[in-house]
């Protein structure tokens, strides 16, 4: 009964997101993942005109690649339209609830269909969980890879043999092929781990060692795929610009050794700077507040903890599930310590929080019903945030790119919004939102988003620079309203 109340449930999560996928605006991210895959299924090149110059190189996506290979098969399998694309991710959501209710049950919780059920509605019912597996970004993969890996950990700790190290190297190694974040994730967890277990240290020392090594494993194998590609340095340069802890040191210590080394730096410092926040490591970790679902669920928990052990309050310490909510609270700490800890890495707080939950559910009646009304209050939002924006309509969107006469030869300039429709019309389309325009030669059309995002204005401000241009003639030639979206065609004027 429990694996057909997740199965049934998910069904019915997974039906109600495949109507409403298209609800979702394809946004930078996504776009910047997707287009190196889609030209990989459908040009045979590992190519994008999708991201952004980094130490002075023509762009590149400098992300470990294996989500990108994993879209790419699927393309070239299923097709590339939104709602294909975006599904890769519900699959992969649907898998790392399975795989988190084993674990779960080998762990000695007696798992029932109404503490399933729960689980299943926490973990796709929430607008934050729902937004992060229906969009076209690899966290869902981290996720499953992470869980994997805690999988391998697990049978390694029980068995200690040849066969467990083997997989926590594979799997570890294919965590940080999924995410560098991902395996400083799993680092920062190894160290809660090993604060806690006071008389089994030497054994997490020998874990450390291998969790360490898969990951070199995985860091070598991506290195050597961005020194085959000619990236290695700007994939080097990619992981220090996304922490905010790592390009503050670097900041500092580059201008000295440009100094030092007589050497340009420049490039090197130019995109740190860019990237750099004025924000502060308190207010990044506060940040957290803002993640409603999990702090409405956090509340409870620790409450639900203490009112249940109140005549116990020492025996917490050794309650598994108590360390996983001590756990999902250390999670946006530490993560925040090693640079990053963003919105779309919130899982990594979640999966320990869904736990900690269960944990309780499993053993109180009362905290079963308390958490399971929450959850489905917040399924209700959950579901709300999948219902469409007033401003954006996905069928105007098709029907403007149907409407015009492109031709696969054309080089189009185009918004985010428009990556699903226009990639299967036009061979060449520039995003401009984040590729460079100096790298953009010969354009035919630029479709324009007047109404859009910062990225969005990018385009905007290319469009008044070709203005400027005495040889070039930028004609309008059609609009779409909801999105608003305008259709340039561009001419030189001895034409």
């Amino acid at each position: 009964m429990v694996r057909i109340s997740y199965v049934l449930l998910s069904l019915a999560f997974i039906i109600v997101n495949v109507i409403t996928l298209s609800n979702l605006v394809p946004w930078i991210d996504e776009v910047m993942f997707l287009d190196t895959s889609y030209n990989a299924a459908f040009h045979g090149s590992w190519e994008t005109t999708a991201w952004y110059r980094i130490v002075g190189q023509h762009p590149f996506s400098v992300y470990p690649p294996l989500y990108q290979i994993l879209v790419t098969v699927w393309m070239w399998l299923f097709g590339s339209s939104l709602v294909i694309v975006r599904s890769l991710n519900l699959l992969l959501t649907f898998v790392l609830g399975g795989v988190c209710l084993r674990l779960m049950k080998r762990h000695e919780l007696q798992l029932t269909p109404w503490t399933t059920v729960l689980f299943t509605v926490l973990l796709w019912g929430t607008s934050e969980m729902a937004w992060t597996y229906r969009n076209g970004r690899p966290d869902m993969l981290c996720a499953l890879m992470f869980v994997f890996t805690i999988q391998a950990i697990d049978n390694y700790l029980s068995a200690k043999s040849l066969a467990s190290r083997i997989v926590i190297l594979i799997t570890s190694a294919l965590l940080l092929c999924s995410g560098v974040q991902a395996a400083v994730y799993l680092s920062a967890l190894w160290f809660f781990y090993f604060i806690l277990m006071k008389g089994r240290r030497m054994e997490a020392i020998r874990l450390f060692i291998l969790l360490n090594t898969g990951i070199f494993l995985g860091l070598l194998s991506v290195s050597l795929f961005m020194l085959a590609h000619g990236r290695f340095i700007a994939f080097a340069s990619s992981i220090i610009q996304y922490s905010a802890t790592l390009s503050g040191i670097a900041l500092v210590v580059l201008p000295w050794a440009d100094e030092m080394l007589c050497f340009n730096l420049a490039p090197y410092t130019q995109k740190l700077q860019e990237l750099t926040t004025e924000s502060s490591l308190g207010e990044r970790i506060v940040s957290i507040t803002e993640y409603r679902s999990f702090l409405i669920l956090t509340i409870t928990a620790l409450v639900a903890y203490i009112i249940c052990w109140s005549h116990s309050l020492r025996q917490l310490r050794n309650d598994k599930g108590f360390l996983a909510l001590l756990c999902a609270l250390y999670v946006p700490v530490i993560m925040n310590l090693a640079g990053r800890f963003t919105n779309y890495y919130r899982w990594m707080a979640f999966l320990p929080l869904m736990v900690a939950i269960i944990y309780l559910a499993a053993r109180h009646r009362l905290c079963r019903a308390i958490f399971s009304v929450i959850a489905v209050l917040l399924t209700l939002f959950g579901i709300w945030s999948m219902m469409p924006d007033k401003r954006w309509n996905y069928e105007n969107l098709q029907s403007f790119v149907q409407w015009q006469h492109f031709k696969s030869s054309d080089t189009v300039v185009c918004p985010f919004s428009t990556f699903y429709e226009m990639k299967p019309v036009c061979d060449t389309c520039y995003f401009a939102g984040i590729f460079p325009t100096e790298y953009i030669g010969h354009v035919d059309y630029i479709i324009e988003s007047p109404d859009g995002d910062i990225f969005d204005q990018r385009i905007t401000d290319y469009i008044d620079k070709l203005k400027a241009d005495t040889t070039i003639m930028l004609t309008v030639i059609n609009h779409c309203n909801y999105p608003s979206l305008t259709l340039y065609h561009v001419q030189m004027k001895h034409e």
